[in-house]
């Protein structure tokens, strides 16, 4: 018997792999020791011939699993020799399991082949999306124990996508901070840095570079995904900060370790914002940053509301 495995959610590829080599030990196999797991990357056709053929050690079966096949480029008669196998391996009281992380570069008559099985044993595994996406991660954190509003978990699909490996790490960290609470926007805002982070750039250096539209945009698009005003001018401050201290070392002809060893900055981030840092004047950078904390403190002290104040620091700055 074959299956074939493949597609792009490797993340659900793996689950599904991992339960197929659980139910046969469950049933067969307690041991392991008739499970074979061989790396397609490195692929060797006498070791897997040799694999494919022995019998099953104190039971009637064994389970072969490739994985990746296709990652490596097999000449054209390994290919040939395969395919020749697989008939015979159809009907066999062995197990054979391909699983592909991905699809192949190229979809050869191999891959064609496995795809022609019984189509209870084939199974694409397509990464989930919109609707299915979220009850992906709902479903996650039930079996966990947790919950998350929506607006957090718009946030949360919208800084991560729908890469599940990713998501579940992030989720996990979550869990973490949460301690049983409900997860909310600004637990996803501060654990899951890396798009949040690109995204408050991107409107720092729409202020700096008076491009209002955009600035307006790319508020209202944090604003629209949860997160509090006064949570998003933090990470303004933070990131003029940033600003600054980078632009300081430049004017020191520090290297880039030397930067990312003061500012604590890892090497991309000091990449992306050097050409930003070294454009903007000590005027503009002080004259914006000097604004910024008389906005934290008006958003503390006065009765407007910190949207009202946020909109009107945006059009008096960008302008």
């Amino acid at each position: 018997m074959i299956i074939f495995l493949y597609g792009e959610d490797s993340y659900s590829s793996s689950q599904k792999l991992q339960k197929i080599k659980e139910e046969f030990k469950a049933k067969r196999d307690p041991s392991g020791l008739n499970i074979a797991v061989l790396d397609g990357e490195n692929f060797d056709l006498e070791k897997f011939l040799s694999t494919a053929s022995q019998g099953g050690f104190l039971t009637s079966k064994r389970m072969t699993i490739v994985k990746n096949l296709f990652a490596a480029k097999l000449p054209e008669e390994t290919k040939k020799t395969l395919l020749d196998k697989l008939e015979s391996f159809k009907n066999s009281e062995n197990i054979f399991v391909f699983w592909q992380s991905g699809l192949p570069k190229s979809q050869d008559a191999l891959f064609k082949s496995l795809l022609a099985q019984d189509k209870k044993l084939v199974q694409n595994f397509i990464a989930p999306t919109g609707i299915k996406l979220n009850d992906w991660v709902k479903k996650y954190l039930q079996d966990q124990g947790g919950q998350i509003s929506q607006a957090a978990l718009n946030l949360l699909t919208s800084l991560v996508g729908n890469n599940l490996w990713q998501l579940q790490n992030e989720l996990a960290k979550l869990l973490a901070l949460t301690n049983g609470r409900q997860i909310e926007p600004n637990d996803v805002a501060a654990m899951v840095q890396a798009k949040f982070n690109s995204n408050i750039f991107n409107l720092v250096d729409a202020l700096a570079n008076k491009q209002l539209a955009q600035a307006v945009k790319l508020l209202n698009e944090q604003l629209a995904l949860g997160l509090e005003e006064i949570y998003i001018l933090s990470m303004i401050i933070r990131q003029f900060r940033i600003l600054i201290k980078v632009k300081s070392c430049l004017e020191q002809k520090l290297n880039p370790s030397e930067i990312a060893q003061a500012t604590r900055l890892h090497p991309f981030e000091i990449k992306k914002l050097s050409p930003a840092a070294d454009a903007a004047s000590w005027t503009k950078l002080k004259n914006i940053y000097r604004k910024l904390l008389e906005l934290e403190r008006q958003c503390k002290t006065t009765s407007l509301s910190s949207k009202a104040l946020l909109d009107l620091f945006i059009v008096a700055t960008a302008s």
